[in-house]
């Protein structure tokens, strides 16, 4: 189980609900299908809603969303090429001012998130495939600690069921324009 996980955002977390048993493959799927889950939770919304509690808009979620699985993937790819496991953090408000998540169109935050979790997919599944064969992968995080594959594959699905749910409250605050 993910300790650092679960003692920050409790078991189910606290807010979205998450409960952290899910298996590898089974974040494989769902990650698969997230595009499109997140398209249909965006529906018409031009991406620049907001709510009064949260720090970012609707677009900037997906791009923050979309970021998260890449950078694990590459963090991953780099132990699969023979890295090094020891990975750096990074401050995602950082990450979202240099790249300009606010000025981002929505459905072109939409298709980069559709990219990164194809390549987060085939990533998670070559790792699967290493592990099968007896070689664990396993990365170490400078907060987090030693995090298994299963540990990073529970933690970066959260993080987009997270933030989807993040969207749904944007949304569902939102007065309709008559």
């Amino acid at each position: 189980m993910d300790d650092w996980s679960i003692a920050r955002y409790g078991d189910p977390c606290r807010e979205c609900g998450y409960a952290w048993s899910l298996t590898v493959e089974e974040t494989v799927d769902l990650v698969a299908a997230l595009p499109a889950a997140y398209g249909e939770t965006i529906g018409d919304a031009s991406g620049s809603e907001r709510h009064p509690d949260l720090a970012w808009s609707v677009t900037a979620y997906v791009c923050h969303a979309s970021d998260n699985l890449r950078i694990w993937a590459e963090r991953l790819q780099g132990v699969l090429r023979g890295g090094t496991n020891v990975v750096g953090s990074y401050d995602d408000n950082r990450l979202a001012e240099v790249r300009g998540y606010e000025a981002i169109d929505a459905q072109a935050a939409l298709w980069s998130l559709s990219r990164a979790a194809d390549d987060w997919c085939v990533t998670v599944r070559e790792a699967l495939d290493r592990e099968a064969i007896g070689r664990p992968v396993t990365l170490m995080h400078p907060e987090r600690g030693e995090q298994r594959l299963v540990e990073v594959a529970r933690a970066n699905w959260h993080d987009a069921t997270h933030h989807r749910w993040d969207i749904r409250r944007i949304l569902d605050h939102v007065e309709p324009v008559d």
